[in-house]
Parts: structure tokens; sequence; C-alpha cells
């Protein structure tokens, strides 16, 4: 890589590069590793094979990773041979708080095995929906048709459901399957933005050297065949306790999408579901718990690593325990989870966020930079847990009270409910929407009831990136040329700074 003319070539991140470094991974043992966002580590299987959370590496093909935790499983007897080096990464190199030095072992003390097992149980419900299905396949018999396993996965905080969640549908995408993995964490970007939760079919390999490793948002592209298309509802926040009531909301909403969706493709509905869940482990979260097994109509609770929490979990779904209608498993923990700092999921999100926009080194992406006038929007704001504990937060902002017919009186009685979880910007705070995340959505101001702001889809996500409130203007960033559909929008918790 040759400098430009007239600067030093101190950025050439290839004449600093380590000598690289090979390993061998024993058969069903594990290479663990972690890459500091200031260094790229440039990874290559050499012999054998070896894959991560279930994704197989590409033979002989370099990839690279910064900022992740990951392992390298090898699943076959003849075991794998790997080769890295690193480099620094310029983008993060001034990241202080941080030693740029790579971490890594290998154990062979791992669960794999045991998640192997689970996987091909979960296949066994899947050939039985498959052959049931085909049994019953005129138009009569649609009711009667059987659904894949609904599989929800709990644990504690860090406790490794992610991970699961991925090696249960990478190795049903092996299989020819196509789960739905349901991202329930707003504290992932599960193709989309931090703050939303998602509902998206798994018909092609995770991209792994995507953020978080699960793949590319749709603005970066999608496969040619079967492109991952995700159902996205807007929360708004990345903790489900700072507005409980609008999480189970939303969490209602999207099961009854996710269901619908099952519904709409045969290859689906024989394959089920894979749930993914922020760490719920005490009893406070067993309503949180009970009302997802509810509204994804859950039949398997796998539990992470907490022996306590499978048992008050057996007692909590006994009378489902004893109709068959449930079954609750626990596995191991992976002793290759390691403590997430606060820092390193705040930079995760925040290269989630630039991902969407800018693409990555692969697909480079230009957004679209355009101002909009402020007057011609209508900004919601999702309401913290504390701020409409009390009485005034009921009422929408800048309303005042006014005696009203029974009919505006129903009208005003949703609009106080709805403030629970939204509550309207006005100018006066508008300030408030400067390098936020916007959800962009497919309702309009004219027609517009409490109702339909809970439920819209989101369409996608845009960035204000500075207000103007002299001018009434906003500078605002699209992933792509064009205009809003509607003028409703949702202004998000998750900040973030160019």
């Amino acid at each position: 890589m040759s400098s430009i003319p007239g600067f030093n070539g101190g950025d050439n991140i290839e004449e600093s590069s380590s000598q690289p470094i090979e390993i061998e991974i024993p058969y069903k043992a594990e290479w663990r590793f972690e890459v500091p966002f200031k260094t790229i580590m440039k990874l290559t299987v050499l012999e054998g094979t070896g894959e991560i959370f279930g994704t197989e590496l590409p033979s002989n093909v370099q990839v690279q990773f910064s900022g992740v935790k990951y392992s390298v499983y090898s699943p076959l007897p003849d075991g794998c041979k790997i080769s890295y080096f690193s480099v620094p990464n310029k983008e993060n190199y001034n990241i202080s708080s941080e030693d740029g030095e790579i971490s890594e072992y290998i154990s062979e003390e791992t669960p794999m095995e045991q998640y192997l097992n689970l996987h091909f149980a979960l296949e066994l419900y899947r050939q039985q929906a498959t052959l049931s299905n085909l049994n019953n396949s005129n138009i009569d018999q649609q009711n009667s048709k059987k659904l894949g396993p609904k599989v929800l996965i709990v644990g504690n905080q860090q406790s490794g459901k992610t991970t699961l969640a991925k090696i249960l549908s990478s190795y049903a995408y092996k299989m020819d399957r196509v789960p739905i993995l349901v991202n329930l964490n707003p504290q992932d970007g599960c193709f989309a933005l931090p703050g939303s939760i998602t509902s998206t079919p798994i018909s092609d390999s995770f991209d792994l050297q995507s953020i978080n490793g699960w793949g590319s948002t749709l603005t970066s592209g999608t496969t040619i065949h079967n492109p991952k298309q995700p159902l996205v509802k807007n929360y708004g926040f990345t903790k489900i306790q700072e507005n409980l009531e609008l999480y189970k909301y939303q969490v209602s909403k999207l099961g009854v999408a996710t269901l619908s969706r099952l519904e709409d493709d045969l290859s689906i509905k024989n394959s089920g579901l894979i749930i993914d869940t922020p760490g719920l482990s005490s009893k406070d979260d067993f309503l949180v718990i009970e009302n997802i097994v509810s509204d994804f109509e859950v039949d398997i609770i796998v539990v992470i690593g907490n022996e306590r929490l499978s048992i008050d979990l057996r007692k909590k779904f006994k009378h489902k325990l004893a109709s068959s209608h449930l079954e609750i498993l626990k596995v191991h923990k992976s002793g290759g989870v390691v403590e997430l700092e606060d820092s390193f999921i705040r930079k995760t999100q925040e290269d989630t966020i630039k991902e969407y926009f800018n693409g990555d080194y692969r697909i480079p992406l230009s957004p679209f930079k355009t101002e909009i006038e402020l007057k011609n929007f209508v900004f919601y704001k999702p309401v913290e847990l504390l701020e409409y504990m009390s009485s005034l937060a009921f009422l929408p902002a800048g309303d005042s009270f006014t005696p009203e017919t029974s009919e505006a009186s129903e009208v005003k009685k949703e609009d106080n409910a709805l403030t629970k979880y939204y509550n309207e910007l006005t100018e006066k705070t508008s300030s408030n929407l400067e390098n936020s995340i916007i959800a962009i959505t497919q309702v309009s101001d004219n027609n517009k009831s409490p109702r339909d702001l809970l439920n819209t889809c989101v369409l996608g996500y845009a960035h204000i990136s500075k207000v103007d409130e002299t001018k009434g203007k906003a500078k605002i960033l699209l992933p792509f040329p064009g205009a809003f559909p509607k003028n409703i929008l949702i202004s998000t918790n998750v900040k973030y700074a160019e």
C-alpha cells in the first residue's frame, strides 16, 4: 500500500504487521481469542475445518476481525490448522483504554457436543413437522399443520445466549432449514440498529466479518437468493428496564407478526423459531419470560448454566409441563464466555450504526446528507420509566386540559394511554434530537391514531447530526437518497456522533 504524495507513510498499516503465527486446533477443541478494537487480526484456515459459532470458515481465504471475542471450534477428527497475523487498526488506533495485544488460548473443555445434541433433538422435531405437513398438504387441513420447534433461550447476563442462538441457527441452515431468529435483546443490532427487536429468517450463512457477526444490514446489500429480511419493531432503548411496558408491548406485536410469518412459508413453518433474550434470571423477570412464552407460543425453554432459574421455571410452568405443551432443558455455560465491559458494548453499538450508513471495508457505502425543516415533521420519543410514574406524564406534551365531548374524551383517553410509551417533542425540546437515531415510520400526521404510532413498522433509520433551532432546520443522514415516505418520525434514545 503506497502513501499519498506529500504525506509520510505512517498510516501504512501493512508495514507494522506482526509475523504469521500457526495454530493447530485438536478435534473437539476450541481456539478462543480476543481482538481489541485497535488491532485487526487476519486469519486463514490452512487445513481441516474450523467454525465460529456454527458458521464454517472458508478454507485458504483470509478473513479479518477487530473488536471481537470469538472462538474457532474444530468439529472433525482431522482437526484444524490456522494461521493469523495482526496489523494496527487505523480507525481505532487512538483508543487509549485498551491494550493492542491479541489474547488467545486453546481449550478442550467445551459444551459444543451438548449444543450439537440439542441441535439434533430440534432437527427431530423439524422432521416430524415436515412429515406431518407433507401428509396434510390439502387446503382443508391447513389449520392442522404442525409447527417446527419454537425455542426460547434464557440465562444470566453474558452467559452465552446469543452464541447458542447463532450455533443453533447455523446448524439448522446447514440442514437446509430456514429458522426464524428472534432477537429480543435491544442492546444488540441484529440485522437492524441497537434499540430495536427483530425477527429474521436465516436462509444464508452468517457474515462473521460484519459487526457482531450477524451479517450486514439491508442497506449494504443482501444475498441474491433468499435474502435475510427482518421484521423490525422499534423500542428506542438498549435496556428493557427503561420502559418495561413499551418493551413488553413491542415484543407482543413482534410475536404476532412472527407467527403470521410462519404461516406464510412452509419451509419456515417446519423450521420453527430460535429466540434470543436479554439477561433474564431473577424472579422479577418471570413475567417477561411468561409473556414471551405466550406471545411466541414457545414449546421449548433452554436455560444456560443456571440451575436455580431452571428449577424456578419448572415451578412456574408446571401446568404446561404436565400437559406436555412445554419442555425445559438446561445446558452448560461455555468456559469461553467473557465479561463484556460497558465501553466494549457501546463501541460495538457505534460500529453497528456506522456500518449501517457507511458499509465496511468490503462494501463501502455513500450515505445521503440533506437538510429538513422541522415544522414539516412530527417527532415522538419513547418515555423513560421514571417519567411516566408522575401523573402529569400521562398528558400529551404541550397540551392543557379542557372539557370535551364524550367522543373526544375517548380519543383523549387513548392519547393519554399512549404517553406511557411516547411523548411528542415540541419546539422547546427539539434540541434533544441532536445526534439521535431516528426511526422512519409509515404513519402520517394527517390520519394518525395512537395505536398507529405503536404498531407502525420501521422502514429504516436516519441520523440527525445537527439541529439549528433558530432556522428550524436539521441536518440529517440517510442510508440512501430519497424523501421521507411519511412525516411521523420516532427519535430513539440511541445516540451517535460521526
